[in-house]
């Protein structure tokens, strides 16, 4: 198309109300990052591109082999920035509003405004829309704008071939696993460039164009979709469509926070980003939901922010705050494995053991992409990071549908077969031991006897005999005995843990949170004198700068449960450092490196808010909170907290607590709770807000 199509209207859709304080939600700056890393981006789970930059990616579409699998880079077709105006003395602001999914690149003067608005629509989601905004308060006052557009150079993952009319068909070159699924075919259909000079037309005050940019593998979806976007515009509620969504989803749930703005700032920011990256519908059959990647949909480019692979990151990382406040998209990710569960049985075959072994990083196949030879060979660990995602999963929604029918269940099974068949037994001491492993601490590899592994392995046996229980299934007898016999390292003198057979508290330096993962999400039994020297130990073999953003909440959250509040404020303030602005965007390591927008730091760190501070834990019968304060705030609210079927919002100061039941799925008998200062259970009734001095409680389901 050519700039005389471009879709026009002599109108503006106004910006729709957020249900989210504005205040925390719009990150405003008259100045760019100079560093483009720290750039925000817009997605909706189905396509994402970052403001400004030359490259779209789309859920699933990877191009390379094996281990050279990567996110195929679309060449971006609404990387738009204003370069100049008429008039030119205008004010310039950009913001990314959080609540709203929408980033605004605006220049206002007396009488004159002029606003690039972009985001990847939440209704309509093959749909990227740019809308060029004039508005002026006298005809006769010259309005024009020059727009650029950073498409970068073609992109290098891609053949495209000609086909209907204004529809591009774009192929992958180059299979992932071709035996099990080939190239990849996708359709994208724009509307006419924004790109160069666009003049405000003769006699109008308020005009706007819109830029259009739809991409799926179906090309009558694709059709379908911009047709719907091009009507919304024209009716005006193409943008409010948008925002009622985001609205919808704020409305559900949210993290709160009084006193602090910087850090109620993080917690929208954390979670836009995150849920940026997922889609808020149903597993499409035909193109499924592949997951989260470390630096989300919208990186992983060849050879940068690891390549768009799925890690341990989504399953201990990023699924455990999501599930709790939208526990589908919890089941969503629970089933990015079930998905790749065909895959898994493969690999572990393949590798000479039984059941199913997940890859280190996978893609669109869910054989192993990793292109560094130690990782898939030795963190193995990955397989109970996957079966704990499960557990969790279980704990907090009791989904039979998806344990059976969803073959969740049978990730757990599989998983155990693998560990079965994995460990050594040692005749002379009489244990069971996993030998050549490389642990979360990656600068160690391969050891023996991994306390993370061998914990997490025990945990994954353990379940899965407990849900042959539950399924009335006879108990896999081996499996009990390697779990009652596996060797957890512990050292009785120091009363500590060891990382691994081996280790020197001394002389051994550690990458990240390792054996801190023990008290939680393991939440191994163990003294809290045990609990205290290992946070102790691991905090000075840990080097702040370059530890991954996700450590120190991990951290901070053992020192809450050991009741140091003191200590978690300091590493507080620690595990924030790797937030960028100003836009809220997360760096790898406290000092700017490593990956882009890293969502793996985000999760850790909405962990340490909700499982920290709200002190939420997860057990099979019930839901334990204990509540504090972040230092520096007066008021945490959360709403929406999912369990069993139910809903609940929590309200704390320091002094008192608000607790409120707002909704009861019909096939739930509803929740009861019982709080520190009383042995008793009660009723909580929907809409009925119970109030109590701040203390710890738990919740159940109704016996």
């Amino acid at each position: 198309m050519n700039t005389k199509d471009r879709i026009v209207k002599s109108s503006v859709e106004l910006v729709h109300p957020s249900v989210t304080p504005d205040g925390a939600t719009t990150l405003s700056t008259e100045n760019l990052p100079t560093n483009t890393d720290y750039m925000p981006e817009v997605g909706n789970g189905h396509i994402a591109t970052v403001i400004h930059s030359d490259s779209i990616f789309m859920n699933g579409l990877y191009n390379g082999a094996n281990f050279s699998s990567h996110r195929a880079r679309i060449s971006s077709t609404c990387g738009y920035s204003i370069n100049a105006t008429t008039p030119s003395e205008l004010a310039r602001v950009y913001t990314l509003d959080v609540g709203r999914g929408v980033f605004f690149e605006s220049y206002t003067a007396s009488g004159v405004n002029i606003t690039l608005r972009t985001y990847a629509h939440r209704t309509l989601t093959h749909v990227l829309v740019t809308e060029l905004v004039m508005m002026r308060d006298n005809v006769s006052k010259d309005v024009d704008v020059t727009i650029d557009l950073n498409s970068g150079a073609p992109s290098e993952d891609i053949d495209f071939i000609s086909d209907t009319p204004g529809v591009i068909h774009g192929q992958t070159r180059e299979a992932e696993y071709p035996e099990l699924a080939p190239r990849t075919d996708f359709y994208m259909l724009t509307s006419a460039s924004l790109q160069g000079k666009i003049v405000m037309s003769p006699g109008v005050q308020k005009e706007t164009y819109l830029g259009l940019t739809v991409i799926d593998v179906n090309k009558e979806t694709v059709t379908a979709a911009y047709a719907l976007a091009v009507a919304a515009f024209q009716e005006n509620h193409l943008l409010r469509d948008h925002i009622e969504e985001w609205n919808t989803m704020w409305n559900r749930s949210s993290i709160d926070v009084e006193g602090d703005l910087n850090i109620s700032k993080i917690n929208y920011a954390c979670l836009y980003y995150i849920l940026s990256s997922l889609p808020w519908v149903p597993n499409n059959k035909d193109w499924p939901f592949i997951g989260l990647s470390p630096g989300g949909l919208a990186h992983g480019e060849q050879d940068k922010d690891y390549l768009g692979h799925i890690f341990w990151d989504q399953d201990i990382w990023m699924f455990p705050p999501i599930a709790l406040l939208y526990p589908d998209l919890g089941r969503l990710i629970v089933e990015t494995r079930t998905r790749t569960l065909a895959a898994a049985k493969i690999l572990a075959r393949e590798s000479g053991f039984d059941g199913a072994r997940y890859p280190w990083e996978s893609a669109f196949t869910g054989l192993e992409t990793c292109p560094a030879k130690p990782y898939p060979e030795f963190e193995i660990h990955i397989n109970g990071d996957v079966s704990l995602m499960v557990r969790q999963y279980w704990q907090l929604t009791h989904d039979h549908d998806l344990m059976v029918n969803g073959s969740a269940a049978e990730i757990v099974w599989e998983t155990a077969k693998f560990w079965s068949s994995r460990v050594t037994y040692d005749k002379g001491k009489d244990v069971y031991r996993i030998l050549g492993v490389m642990p979360p601490d990656e600068y160690h590899f391969p050891v023996n006897d991994s306390v993370f592994t061998n914990s997490i392995a025990r945990i994954n046996l353990n379940f899965a005999n407990d849900l042959k229980q539950t399924f009335g299934l006879p108990e896999n007898t081996t499996w009990s005995n390697i779990s009652n016999k596996l060797h957890i390292p512990y050292d009785v003198i120091m009363d500590y843990h060891p990382e691994f057979e081996g280790f020197s508290s001394h002389q051994d330096r550690t990458k990240q949170a390792d054996v801190a993962l023990l008290g939680y999400p393991l939440m191994v039994v163990m003294n809290e004198s045990t609990r205290a020297n290992d946070l102790t130990i691991y905090e000075t073999t840990t080097p702040i700068s370059y530890a991954p953003a996700m450590t120190w909440g991990i951290f901070l959250l053992g020192w809450l449960d050991l009741g140091n509040e003191t200590k978690a404020a300091e590493l507080f303030i620690r595990s924030i450092l790797n937030v960028q602005q100003p836009f809220y965007v997360w760096s790898e390591n406290s000092n700017g490196d490593g990956a882009v927008n890293f969502h793996t730091g985000m999760g850790g760190y909405l962990q340490s808010v909700l499982f920290g501070y709200g002190g939420i834990r997860l057990y099979d019968d019930s839901m334990h909170f204990n509540p504090k304060l972040i230092n520096g705030t007066t008021k945490i609210s959360f709403k929406g907290i999912n369990y069993r079927q139910c809903t609940l919002d929590l309200k704390y100061t320091i002094d008192q607590l608000n607790l409120t039941l707002t909704s009861v799925n019909p096939s739930s008998a509803g929740l009861e709770v019982m709080f520190q200062e009383s042995d008793q259970w009660q009723k909580m009734t929907v809409g009925q807000n119970i109030e109590r001095k701040r203390q710890s409680f738990q919740i159940r389901s109704i016996q």
